[in-house]
């Protein structure tokens, strides 16, 4: 299931992913909301907050990831991952001296953290 965050500043995409996740909910729900935040600001700001492994993204949805992600790629500003897969987090560690933006990486327990850094202001 995937739920938008609310609680965020307006250029945020932020939501929660637990359970499984369809790749018509990725793209009826992430997929618009990145498509806005782009359309408006520019750039984009995000943070996904898994509760979830990612062996429950369904093959679509993954697919919908990637697309979204080279779509928009020059606009990506700050990304917060927060999760308890570490495998995870060291993957987006890794990732992020490949795009442009910062990827920062976060254990649930530490989602304040995460939330305060990815609602700071778009840099210009």
């Amino acid at each position: 299931m995937v739920e938008l965050l609310e609680d965020f500043p307006e250029h945020v995409v932020a939501y929660k992913a637990s359970g499984a996740i369809s790749k018509e909910e990725y793209t009826e729900i992430i997929m618009q909301r990145v498509n806005e935040v782009a359309e408006e600001f520019g750039m984009i700001n995000f943070i996904v907050r898994l509760e979830t492994d990612m062996d429950n993204y369904s093959i679509g949805a993954f697919f919908n990831y990637v697309k979204i992600s080279f779509q928009h790629f020059s606009k990506w500003k700050r990304m917060a991952i927060v999760s308890d897969e570490r495998w995870l987090r060291m993957a987006y560690e890794t990732l992020s001296l490949l795009v442009p933006g910062v990827i920062k990486t976060y254990p649930l327990g530490r989602f304040k953290e995460a939330k305060t850094w990815v609602s700071g202001p778009l840099e210009t």
